[in-house]
């Protein structure tokens, strides 16, 4: 058994889509904090080289059309995020030294005269970190997707863009687009520039809360590499 204190209240629909290891049992304490108890899982955690499986399609075609997880988490408080709401919450929350970063305030700025368009019946859940580390598999095969600290109500390319431009090769997008559901088209690739971007702005928030100020450094390098690739092809 695993125990964890203040877990994502979601976290039982998760395990019901078999989406997140099976939740055993809640408990409130007397300070209102939540202690939750999920299976104890025999597995490794996932590879970047692991990241193109057809297993992670799944499970995020999973995540991203479930409505009953999505009426919850509107239950609990969370509200529909445009690509204007991102990019001001980006500002908003991110420390002061990424603030005063000339070359990230550019990016800012050009995202937003390009903002892709967002209808709020097509939003959904989204996972909101999908690092390689938050993925596990078990000893049976089974893989799940956990800490769901950063979920959020959005467009679907918010994860889909973050795993393309940080795991999948450019040469096998088109691909991996039709399998999970898109239409490949400019108006995919539009939108996925777009996300993409923001994907590693995101990365680069947290990491900088960490003060790992190497893989900030890294984020930037790969965002560049991102924009110069991409931003010429459209």
């Amino acid at each position: 058994v695993f125990v964890k204190m203040n877990t994502s209240p979601i976290l039982p629909g998760l395990a019901r889509e078999q989406i997140a290891p099976q939740l055993l049992w809640t408990r409130r304490l007397a300070d209102g904090r939540d202690m939750c108890a999920q299976e104890w899982l025999t597995g490794k955690i996932l590879t970047p080289y692991d990241m193109n499986r057809k297993q992670i399609i799944n499970i995020l075609n999973r995540l991203h059309r479930s409505r009953p997880l999505m009426k919850q988490l509107s239950r609990l408080g969370y509200t529909m995020e445009t690509p204007v709401d991102l990019l001001r919450s980006w500002q908003q929350g991110v420390p002061e030294i990424l603030k005063q970063n000339h070359y990230l305030n550019s990016v800012i700025a050009e995202l937003g005269k390009t903002v892709p368009g967002f209808r709020e019946d097509h939003a959904t859940i989204v996972h909101g970190d999908l690092r390689h580390s938050n993925w596990i598999e078990t000893e049976s095969g089974l893989v799940y997707l956990v800490d769901w600290d950063s979920v959020r109500l959005t467009d679907r390319m918010f994860d889909v863009a973050h795993l393309l431009c940080h795991y999948i090769p450019d040469h096998q997008w088109r691909q991996w687009l039709r399998d999970y559901g898109y239409k490949y088209n400019q108006t995919v690739l539009d939108k996925l520039y777009w996300y993409g971007q923001y994907s590693y702005l995101n990365q680069i928030a947290k990491y900088c809360e960490n003060q790992d100020l190497d893989n900030v450094n890294r984020e930037i390098y790969a965002l560049r590499v991102f924009r110069d690739k991409y931003g010429k092809k459209r």
